[in-house]
């Protein structure tokens, strides 16, 4: 879903995209440690392994959903007046400072799926929703598999693409502010990076 946003902000430039993570064979974990890390947790064993300095790439997009801020292992670290600002800080953490201009952190509020309810759906707020994946099975767009909603990337495929047509509209855009900041820090980063015209 990344790269469809990405690649549509950016689409004047024409960008390439490499997958970084999930990568579970090269997370570092001790021997007998057991299952790899997954979800969120997978994405700060890869940051603390210093992955994120050490790619050689233009851009470096860190994605946690925001609802990890409830969870055991993080909340302790977070100031519960901070709302997304302590969560960022928090991320930043796990790469170390100082953190490399290349890295752009985005927090969905709470699933990035609320980015696909959005453009999907006539459903309003919807990054107050808790679990967008079953409001996307009820909407008869993601099937259920094994008891939960299916993440097959087909199905996502498919989702994914009026979200590339609600990009383009600024009124509907402003309606999830999370993903409007997200691509305003992509076409920041991008003006950065813009090589000077020669002065005459």
């Amino acid at each position: 879903m990344l790269e469809a946003i990405a690649s549509e902000v950016l689409r004047e430039h024409e960008p390439t995209f490499s997958l970084l993570q999930p990568d579970f064979d090269r997370l570092v974990r001790p021997r007998g440690a057991g299952k790899p890390a997954s979800g969120w947790q997978a994405v700060r064993a890869f940051l603390r392994a210093g992955n994120a300095r050490a790619a050689l790439l233009d851009l470096v997009i860190v994605q946690v959903d925001a609802s990890v801020r409830v969870n055991g292992e993080v909340a302790p670290h977070l100031d519960p007046d901070a709302e997304l600002e302590g969560l960022c800080e928090h991320v930043k953490a796990w790469i170390g400072q100082p953190v490399p201009s290349s890295v752009l952190i985005t927090l969905p509020r709470e699933e990035i799926e609320t980015w696909l309810v959005a453009a999907n759906t006539r459903r309003k707020a919807v990054e107050n929703i808790g679990d967008p994946a079953a409001v996307l099975v009820g909407a008869g767009l993601l099937e259920v598999r094994k008891g939960g909603p299916s993440k097959d990337a087909r199905a996502y495929e498919v989702l994914v693409q009026p979200l590339r047509r609600f990009l383009r509209d600024p009124k509907l855009l402003r309606s999830v502010p999370e993903l409007e900041r997200f691509c305003s820090k992509l076409r920041a980063h991008t003006r950065r990076r813009r090589p000077a015209l020669p002065s005459h």
